[in-house]
């Protein structure tokens, strides 16, 4: 664990953060809270040994909340819109829209392989409200589009704010499920831009001190350019099958998971239904081209 304030402590997942795993945010006051519990089996075992009151979950993906279950004496608290995504699998899976291109086996596959389990949500969080943990008080900054409800969480008297999943990867911001919105992303890193952090603590890249609103920048051009990408093919009419074929979202050299090839799917349509939205792109049944 690293201190990053006198009462709160940043913990490295193992794996460099990869799937299932997250960085998360300890907070030692006279509530001591967990954000996101994904952090690894040895540093859970570790934080076991001593009561956690608070499980705050930054939104309702997997590798955030795999981990709740463990710690049942603590109240969860999340955004409202993700709560039902927590509270119950079905659900769950529906946030992430298994129905859609023949997902459904994937999708119980899927929570299946990491055994995943549902959490009662205790709190549910709703944009601007500040959380009291005794000396330590965050500012909930609901930040949607990658998920309904994924929040950031800012402490003004340090200007630490921890993005969660607007993590600044090289691959970019990620949607490719049912309940993502593209364009609530892009006015979600605006916000991010907008505050006056001095530290940035991304789920999945650590922690950044410097150059934050140009990588926050940076990282929101990832999404133009997959978009820019699209439209290239739109040349000529396409289908969300054909362009996922492509695979613009993941890239062209990667050989992907049938889960994978779903999200590309996903994603896509992501895309399309931004494009159509903004009048760009008209479709005609299953088939996509240029206005």
């Amino acid at each position: 664990m690293i201190k990053l304030t006198e009462r709160i402590k940043f913990i490295e997942a193992p794996d460099r953060a990869r799937f299932p795993y997250c960085h998360c945010l300890l907070i030692e006051d006279d509530k001591r809270a967990l954000f996101d519990t994904a952090c690894g089996p040895d540093t859970l075992q570790i934080l076991l040994r001593n009561p956690v009151d608070v499980i705050v979950n930054t939104h309702f993906h997997e590798d955030h909340i795999l981990n709740n279950h463990y710690f049942p004496q603590a109240e969860v608290w999340i955004h409202s819109a993700d709560a039902e995504a927590v509270r119950s699998l079905d659900a769950f899976r529906s946030y992430y829209g298994f129905s859609e291109f023949g997902g459904e086996n994937l999708g119980q596959e899927f929570t299946d392989s990491i055994d995943l389990q549902a959490s009662p949500v205790h709190r549910e969080l709703e944009d601007g409200e500040t959380l009291d943990f005794g000396y330590v008080q965050i500012r909930v900054i609901h930040t949607p589009g990658h998920t309904p409800g994924h929040c950031s969480f800012y402490e003004d008297k340090t200007g630490l704010l921890f993005s969660a999943d607007i993590d600044l990867s090289s691959f970019g911001p990620w949607y490719g499920h049912r309940c993502s919105s593209i364009d609530d992303f892009l006015n979600s890193i605006q916000k991010c831009m907008e505050l006056d952090s001095t530290i940035l603590v991304s789920s999945h890249k650590g922690i950044i001190r410097h150059n934050i609103k140009p990588r926050l920048d940076k990282y929101r051009e990832a999404i133009y350019r997959k978009e820019d990408k699209i439209i290239k093919a739109l040349r000529s009419p396409q289908t969300i099958e054909q362009l996922a074929a492509k695979q613009i979202f993941y890239g062209e050299n990667i050989s992907l998971s049938p889960l994978y090839r779903w999200y590309e799917k996903m994603a896509i349509a992501k895309h399309l239904q931004r494009l159509v939205n903004h009048n760009q792109v008209e479709q005609n049944g299953e088939l996509f081209y240029l206005k």
